[in-house]
């Protein structure tokens, strides 16, 4: 029997693995996801949720693992293989752990009534969310978090390269996954754009802002946040000068330019610092560059860090340079700092030039680097680009507002397939909400 009547969701999402999402503080990526009770739960699942464990590690074998990750909410974690005696064969064990994964999703999402099956990707995961969805006949939805043709023509590769040898092959997949969706959500105009390049239909498509999913200690007034100078000083950075960057560290994120713009500052602004806050396999080639410019002491490697600790620190930082930043964009300016960063993606939509940062062209880490040192060298300057922007994301990424637009979205297409919903009144008319009783 199904544990309740309410409105259910089945989420596939590989950002991040379960020991990611508690080492980082992520649980609210997942948890805003249901909206404020609108969904009375969610099942995430990351099909591959031991992809970083070393081969021999006992938890890469044997069944999907599910947890309570909060209530309402269940995590289901993938494994990378099934049985320990078939690691020598790991393509075969591999398939054998997917398979039993979406024969217990299948179960699941009849015997718990789940209405809305829904893929953060639409590479591996929406493949697998497509799949599900046509052999439970439920309505799919994907989400789209960047501009994947943006970064291709950047960098000549596919984003999955471990799962798509060629972009072409890449590119076909999201046409396919797109386009057989009945929504795609987006967090910008941007990300839209390319949306409608592959074909899909402008009236499929839905802009989701994801204030509700960033942690609430972000929205906190700088002023009265626990300060953070104390966690610089462990780092060897006192004094204004230091400029952060919150990136994985891969080459698609182009954190090497941010360095090379420290190099351009060497001499103007000898005291100016970057703090790298994460971690990834460009880690090693990152510190020989910053070795071989000669600027080695004056970049730090902070390694990945949990949303208490940057919340702490940005309000003390001089600016937060992005070269190719989503979510940790909204987080740093809510810490009420200036943005620095390229014209990519959808980084225009939050910074713009003398009121919240300061834009510069895509790919010159000359002109990051006289951007940095105009806000260096201008307090006034700093301190009115750092109330601009977190002004701005304040009304951008409102919970409240973010929350009532997206219950509408789920309500509006659970609607036009017919399928009925029994949600509290509580919530009121006007969105949806109000539609049926239980169904599907």
């Amino acid at each position: 029997m199904p544990r309740d009547q309410g409105l259910k969701m089945l989420v596939f999402d590989s950002s991040h693995t379960s020991d990611i999402v508690f080492e980082r503080q992520l649980t609210n990526w997942i948890v805003g996801r249901d909206l404020k009770g609108f969904f009375s739960h969610i099942w995430n699942v990351h099909p591959l949720d031991t992809i970083l464990l070393p081969p021999d590690t006992p938890r890469r074998f044997g069944p999907p693992e599910s947890f309570e990750l909060a209530p309402g909410h269940t995590f289901i974690a993938g494994r990378m293989e099934r049985f320990p005696a078939l690691r020598r064969l790991m393509p075969l064990n591999f398939l054998v752990a997917q398979f039993s994964l979406m024969r217990r999703l299948r179960k699941l999402v009849r015997s718990e009534n789940i209405q809305v099956i829904r893929a953060d990707d639409s590479w591996y995961c929406g493949l697998l969310a497509l799949y599900l969805a046509r052999r439970t006949r439920r309505p799919l939805v994907i989400g789209v978090w960047g501009n994947p043709g943006a970064i291709r023509a950047a960098t000549g590769r596919p984003l999955v390269p471990r799962l798509f040898r060629y972009v072409w092959v890449e590119e076909l997949v999201e046409r396919i996954v797109l386009r057989s969706a009945d929504r795609v959500i987006v967090q910008n105009e941007d990300n839209r754009g390319f949306v409608l390049s592959m074909g899909v239909p402008a009236e499929k498509t839905r802009i989701f802002r994801l204030g509700n999913t960033v942690h609430e200690m972000h929205f906190v007034d700088p002023a009265v946040r626990e300060d953070g100078r104390g966690d610089l000083a462990e780092l060897g950075l006192e004094g204004p000068e230091t400029f952060l960057v919150i990136s994985r560290l891969e080459p698609l994120k182009l954190v090497d330019d941010v360095i090379r713009m420290l190099a351009v500052m060497k001499d103007s602004s000898p005291s100016a610092k970057v703090l790298l806050a994460g971690d990834g396999t460009q880690r090693a080639e990152l510190e020989a560059l910053a070795e071989s410019l000669g600027i080695a002491d004056r970049v730090i490697f902070a390694g990945n860090r949990d949303q208490s600790w940057l919340a702490r620190v940005v309000p003390h930082v001089t600016a937060v340079v992005s070269p190719l930043t989503g979510r940790a964009l909204v987080e740093a300016g809510l810490g009420g700092v200036p943005l620095i960063a390229y014209d990519v993606e959808w980084h225009s939509e939050v910074v713009q030039t003398g009121v919240t940062g300061e834009l510069v062209p895509h790919r010159d880490h000359h002109a990051l680097a006289e951007a940095a040192e105009r806000i260096l060298k201008d307090g006034d300057y700093r301190q009115r680009l750092g109330a601009g922007v977190r002004r701005l994301l304040l009304e951008m990424m409102d919970p409240a507002a973010n929350n009532r637009d997206q219950r509408a979205v789920y309500a509006e297409l659970l609607a036009e397939k017919g399928r009925s919903l029994r949600v509290a009144q509580a919530y009121g008319p006007g969105d949806g909400r109000d539609l049926a009783e239980n169904g599907g």
